[in-house]
């Protein structure tokens, strides 16, 4: 039995019928999650000419509005197109985070230590998967599996915006996640 990357999406998710693997079977611990997920919009993020990985952006929102995307729940999917250790996933996104808008260095430093411990090294062809919550919290997920989760509703909202905030170091990408909305 075969499934598309959308359904086993939706299925590690918890948004369909479970597959008939117990390990699948089993309840999500990653509730609340979307309720009808569609995918908004996709595309490749590159530096310096090297192709990072292919993002992204599900939500459960008939419309999704740009100017709003921090007030409906989303889940950004980043499948890596090359290696990367955790601890510099973790530094990258505190230095997007401050070049939207500077952070306090006490603060900074929390939140990347929050990172450090949250994001696992990654391989070619992995997938870290991020379920924003708003106004709460962030559920990440490492190759469908739960991977940890951010309870603090501001870190949460300013790492989603590294892609979605009109300030973004990305606008090509955001408009390509957004569907040129």
């Amino acid at each position: 039995m075969s499934f598309s990357r959308r359904q086993l999406l939706l299925r590690t998710l918890g948004l369909a019928a479970p597959l008939a693997t117990p390990l699948l079977c089993q309840a999500n611990p990653l509730q609340p999650h979307l309720n009808a997920p569609r995918l908004v919009g996709q595309g490749k993020f590159s530096y310096w000419g090297f192709d990072v990985y292919v993002a992204s952006l599900w939500s459960d929102a008939s419309a999704l509005r740009a100017d709003q995307w921090h007030t409906q729940r989303l889940a950004l999917e980043l499948n890596y197109l090359r290696d990367f250790e955790g601890k510099a996933i973790a530094k990258r996104s505190i230095d997007e985070m401050q070049q939207q808008s500077p952070l306090p260095p006490e603060r900074a430093r929390a939140w990347a230590s929050t990172l450090e411990a949250l994001f696992p090294d990654v391989r070619k062809g992995q997938r870290l998967t991020g379920i924003y919550v708003p106004g709460s919290s962030a559920h990440f997920l490492f190759n469908d599996k739960p991977l940890g989760s951010i309870a603090d509703a501001e870190l949460a909202q300013r790492f989603f915006a590294i892609w979605l905030a009109p300030n973004t170091s990305a606008p090509a990408l955001r408009q390509q996640l957004l569907a040129d909305k």
